[in-house]
C-alpha cells in the first residue's frame, strides 16, 4: 500500500471520527446545559425558550471549537503512538511533515534525463564558468580608461523632448 492510499484510508478514518466526537460533544453540552437550567435555575422550558435558545446556540459553537482542539491532539496522539510519520504523506503531517517533505523533495533528481544521460556524477553542470559556480568572470578596465562619475546638477532643470 502506498504512502497516498494509506493516507487517504487514514483520513477518511479521522473524518469519521471527528464527526462522532462533534456530535457526542455538542450533544454532552446541550445536555448538561438544560439540566443546568432546569435544576439549578429552575426554570421550565415554557418560562426560559430564550434562554434555552441561546444556550443551545452557544453550546453548539462551543463544543465545535472544543471538538477542533481535542481532535487536533487526539491525531498527535495517534500519529506518535503508532509511529505513522513514515507510513502517511508528510503534507499530512503538518509541522511534523515539513521537515520530512522538504528533506524528501530535495532527494528527488531535479531533472527528467535518465541517469544514463547524466554521467558518473548527479550535479547539472550546465551554465557554469570555469571556476566551477555561475559567478560571472571578473573583466578589467584597461588602464588608460577613465571615470567620470555623473554629477545630478548638470540634470536638474532640464525636460526631456
Amino acid at each position: 500500500m502506498t504512502k497516498k492510499n494509506f493516507s487517504l484510508l487514514f483520513l477518511l478514518a479521522a473524518t469519521v471520527v471527528n464527526i462522532v466526537m462533534t456530535l457526542v460533544i455538542v450533544v454532552t453540552l446541550i445536555v448538561l446545559a438544560m439540566l443546568v437550567i432546569k435544576n439549578i435555575l429552575g426554570l421550565e422550558a415554557q418560562s426560559a425558550a430564550a434562554a434555552i435558545s441561546i444556550t443551545c446556540t452557544v453550546c453548539f459553537i462551543g463544543g465545535i471549537v472544543l471538538d477542533m482542539f481535542v481532535y487536533a491532539k487526539l491525531m498527535d496522539l495517534v500519529i506518535t503512538r503508532f509511529h505513522l510519520e513514515d507510513k502517511l504523506d508528510p503534507r499530512m503531517l503538518g509541522k511534523r511533515g515539513a521537515a520530512i517533505y522538504a528533506k524528501e523533495k530535495a532527494s528527488k533528481p531535479k531533472t527528467n534525463l535518465p541517469k544514463s544521460v547524466l554521467g558518473d556524477d548527479d550535479k547539472d553542470t550546465w551554465g557554469q564558468t570555469a571556476y566551477g559556480d555561475n559567478t560571472p568572470e571578473v573583466t578589467i578596465a584597461p588602464e588608460d580608461a577613465t571615470y567620470t562619475p555623473l554629477n545630478p546638477e548638470d540634470f536638474a532643470g532640464r525636460k526631456e523632448d
